[in-house]
């Protein structure tokens, strides 16, 4: 099966569930959590061997009941069938494999290849004389930063997609932490987790941070021109916990679900060195109704007017480190899943999947 393939049966479920609500959405989506599933320690690498599964960072969907998950400060993508019930309780996860890349980095979160950058990547490989990568995926990562396309069956490297030259020197540890693709496929969105230092200070006790959300355009393969726009975003501050350690508490953006047209969840996670460790954020934007910041260079913390307007959805602390999310598959008329991931990396507790209900009903 080829990319454009592969991208159109999500595309066309993304697409058949983002044109038949209203813009904007009235009532607002409603989202409830369904359950945690915890994950296997070990899954089976390319060779054979047990490989161990820690860090997930970043969920995406790949139609059907297939989901590929990223693995922070590593060189491994988890692939994973995952089947949901009509009540969006998950049965059961099966098929689990890991996919070696061919660079480890501080990858942060993973999304399904827009075709027209699939394309793209397949032309520049045969000018070079290199084989058609087959199915793709892309991902960010801190390290650089950047976003990168990887193949996803052997996990190759296979090239950049630029990013404006804001993102590029964020805070430590504090870069793109979120990646996805918009239903149509035309562009990609990404974040960075907190303010950049041109833009404002990180969070504090009581004050939050500003962080820009990026679209990014995916050009036609004859098309050299890349359009980006950016939304100021202001994250909530860290949430009340009784302290245990001595440290500083942070609060970011940690993933970006794509509703159709403009419209976006955020998910914000806040931690504390205390109980409850983390919190975690859903809020709904709609950027369609907001102001383009690409050209602002600096200073956004102050700008509040250009802040884009938000609706929080959903919060709770579920005493895991929810650091991805992703929509998934329809499950009845106007109610989706959304699956997340939890990261266990140096917590001590398992890998997990946390599975969500969505609904919009229309008026």
């Amino acid at each position: 099966m080829k990319p454009r393939t592969l991208f159109g049966l999500v595309v066309a479920s993304l697409a058949a569930f983002a044109s038949a609500e209203p813009k904007p959405p009235s009532p607002l989506p409603r989202i409830d959590t369904v359950e945690t599933l915890v994950l296997p320690d070990v899954a089976q690498g390319p060779d054979g061997k047990a490989l161990p599964i820690a860090g997930l960072s970043g969920v995406t969907w790949l139609g059907d009941d297939r989901y590929a998950a990223i693995m922070d400060n590593s060189d491994r993508v988890l692939l994973f069938r995952l089947d949901l019930g009509s009540d969006t309780k998950p049965r059961v996860i099966r098929d689990l494999r890991i996919v070696v890349l061919s660079r480890a980095l501080d990858y942060e979160d993973i999304a399904a290849c827009p075709p027209r950058l699939a394309e793209r990547v397949a032309a520049r490989n045969r000018e070079r004389g290199e084989p058609d990568p087959g199915h793709c995926l892309v991902v960010c990562e801190e390290t650089t930063p950047a976003v990168r396309v990887i193949d996803m069956e052997t996990g190759k490297l296979q090239g950049q997609v630029p990013i404006p030259n804001t993102l590029m020197k964020p805070r430590p540890n504090r870069g793109l932490e979120s990646l996805t693709t918009a239903p149509d496929g035309d562009c990609l969105w990404t974040a960075n987790e907190e303010a950049i230092p041109a833009d404002g200070p990180p969070p504090s006790d009581r004050t939050g941070t500003v962080v820009r959300l990026t679209r990014i355009e995916i050009p036609d393969v004859d098309e050299s021109s890349r359009h980006t726009a950016q939304f100021a975003y202001a994250v909530e501050p860290p949430h009340a916990f009784l302290r245990a350690v001595a440290g500083e508490p942070f609060s970011g953006v940690v993933a970006l679900v794509p509703l159709g047209g403009e419209r976006l969840l955020v998910l914000e996670r806040s931690a504390g060195h205390g109980l409850p460790p983390f919190e975690s954020r859903i809020a709904y934007v709609d950027a369609g109704q907001a102001t383009d910041v690409s050209g602002v260079e600096g200073g956004l913390a102050n700008r509040t007017e250009l802040h884009i307007a938000k609706t929080v959805l959903w919060k709770k602390s579920l005493g895991c480190n929810l650091e991805g999310l992703c929509l998934g598959p329809s499950l009845a008329p106007e109610k989706r899943a959304l699956v997340g991931v939890a990261d266990n990396g140096g917590l001590g507790t398992p890998s997990q999947l946390v599975i969500f209900e969505l609904r919009i009903t229309s008026p």
